[in-house]
């Protein structure tokens, strides 16, 4: 294949510069540099079998093409409503992660870092709260620390549940994983009923949100406790609401 068939492909987006360029394909998503010619491609990451394959093409190296957009630095790149893939875009590099965990990183100029997240590892979050219905939330271990992202779980039958601050117009994500059923670690304060939650940060635009704690400045997330569910909030209004058996993302 030559490089202008590859400037003919459908690219979902690229980020600043051209350099990278990512689009999705049948069971797969892949991402290129062009200036290497240096490919990563995730397969199967509709199920459980998810892989990572890599190399180089010089159909691929000093590629230009259109795309349906430019992931500008500090913005987030959601698959879809149900979050397969999601990237982050930085000006160090670009991330990709499918929903169950296998990951990969692709510096600006050059390198590239590719992260298993094995089976039975647990969420990784700085702890917040947990509810009375043993629903747990902490902020994530994010791969965009200036761009939040509120992640709750509830460990009776691994539902996770999440959303950012700059959220893409999108509501909040959802999915299941075995990695969280059972983890019920400590350090999480309880929210009573009729407790309400301020994740609060002092700088705050619609796209970043930096200085964060439970004290001091804007309210970037908002969760509220009741008898019959948990609700939580970003400043779009996107989020989601959990009980002991149901669930519901806005």
């Amino acid at each position: 294949m030559t490089p202008s068939a590859a400037s003919g492909y459908d690219w979902w987006f690229k980020t600043p510069g051209g350099a990278a360029y990512c689009r999705m394909e049948s069971n797969a998503f892949m991402c290129t540099t062009p200036n290497d010619g240096f490919w990563i491609r995730m397969t199967g990451i509709f199920g459980d079998d998810v892989d990572i394959r890599k190399g180089y093409s010089e159909r691929f190296r000093g590629l230009q093409a259109p795309a349906a957009r430019v992931l500008g630095f500090g913005r987030v790149f959601y698959s879809s409503d149900a979050e397969v893939i999601t990237c982050w875009s930085r000006r160090t590099g670009l991330t990709c992660k499918q929903f169950q965990g296998l990951s990969f990183w692709l510096g600006r100029q050059r390198g590239y870092r590719i992260y298993y997240d094995s089976p039975g590892t647990a969420p990784r979050v700085r702890p917040l709260f947990r509810t009375p219905q043993g629903i747990r939330c902490g902020i994530a271990d994010s791969l965009e620390p200036s761009n939040p992202y509120l992640q709750c779980w509830r460990p009776s039958d691994g539902l996770m549940l999440g959303v950012a601050h700059d959220d893409a117009g999108r509501r909040g994500g959802h999915s299941r994983s075995e990695k969280a059923i059972g983890f019920r670690p400590r350090g999480f304060r309880l929210l009573e009923y009729g407790r309400t939650f301020e994740w609060r940060c002092l700088s705050v635009s619609p796209q970043f949100a930096e200085g964060c704690s439970t004290t001091r400045g804007v309210p970037v997330f908002t969760c509220v406790s009741s008898s019959a569910r948990l609700t939580c909030r970003n400043r779009n209004e996107h989020g989601f609401w959990a009980s002991r058996r149901s669930f519901y993302t806005f």
